[in-house]
């Protein structure tokens, strides 16, 4: 009776122990859960501080023409692959190229850039500013002959389009010179090639067809030309008329007394003879 006793007591025991035992452990794994594992601390590399770059100056654009108040003002690029040696202005009321853009001995170099400027004349067209405050304004149609410095060939830009251009390319291809932009008005871009090429197909007929009425003029004179009639002058021989003679009338003198001595000297009748005989020839010679 006392053994079980004593057995009851250390199984008591040894069940407290375990329960007492497996709560600690539990109480200890959740607090090991509770605590939050130290993540390695990652070191960043530290990133260079970029040294200062000096800005570039720009340099300034040669100009084609001369700055001025109200001037239009264009840059420009030469991409037509091609050396330009020469640069001319005129308005459509001019009939060459008087105004030089490009300074005589500089050249427009391929892909170089440019600054045009040009003033119009007063009372030409408006300036630009005026152009601006009323777009009914009516301006003057300007051309632009483009000499390139290879072969001294030219061509030429029809209506430039002052006031509606800022920046733009210059281009030549099919024997025409022409311009790529975007308009200041409509901010399209623009290419003026098909343009320059009905001008120039233009001027082709109204050459042909001026040629064609020249020719057609001088076909006509040559039909309506009348030869002149040639009349020879009318000669008439004139009429030799052989003049008349009439011979002398002679009266044989009277002699007195006093000639006879002579004709005893002479002969009877001997000198008066010779003598009627003398006048007779000397009349017939007279």
């Amino acid at each position: 009776m006392r053994n079980k006793k004593i057995l009851t007591v250390i199984g008591i025991c040894t069940l407290g122990a375990a329960l007492t035992f497996g709560g600690c452990g539990k109480e200890k794994q959740k607090a090991s859960e509770a605590v939050p594992k130290a993540e390695p601390a990652v070191t960043e590399a530290a990133t260079p501080t970029p040294e200062p770059t000096a800005t570039p100056t720009p340099v300034p654009l040669k100009t084609l023409g001369t700055k001025a108040e109200g001037a239009y003002e264009v840059q420009i690029k030469n991409a037509t692959t091609r050396p330009i040696s020469g640069v001319a202005i005129k308005s459509s009321e001019e009939a060459d190229f008087t105004t030089q853009l490009l300074g005589e001995g500089d050249t427009f170099a391929a892909d170089e850039e440019r600054m045009l400027y040009y003033l119009p004349a007063a009372g030409e067209t408006p300036t630009p500013a005026e152009a601006a405050g009323d777009e009914k304004l009516l301006t003057t149609a300007y051309d632009i002959r483009i000499t390139f410095g290879d072969d001294g060939s030219t061509v030429t830009l029809h209506s430039f389009p002052f006031g509606d251009i800022a920046k733009g390319d210059l281009l030549a291809a099919d024997g025409v010179g022409y311009l790529n932009y975007e308009s200041v008005n409509t901010k399209s871009v623009i290419d003026t090639k098909a343009a320059e090429l009905a001008v120039v197909a233009q001027q082709v007929a109204d050459a042909q067809a001026a040629a064609e009425a020249e020719a057609a003029a001088a076909a006509a004179a040559e039909q309506t030309y009348e030869e002149p009639i040639y009349e020879e002058p009318s000669y008439e021989e004139p009429v030799y008329e052989e003049p008349s003679y009439e011979e002398p009338s002679y009266e044989e003198p009277s002699y007195d007394e006093g000639g006879t001595w002579m004709a005893g000297l002479y002969g009877k009748g001997n000198f008066c003879d010779k003598r009627k005989k003398q006048y007779r020839k000397t009349g017939l010679q007279q």
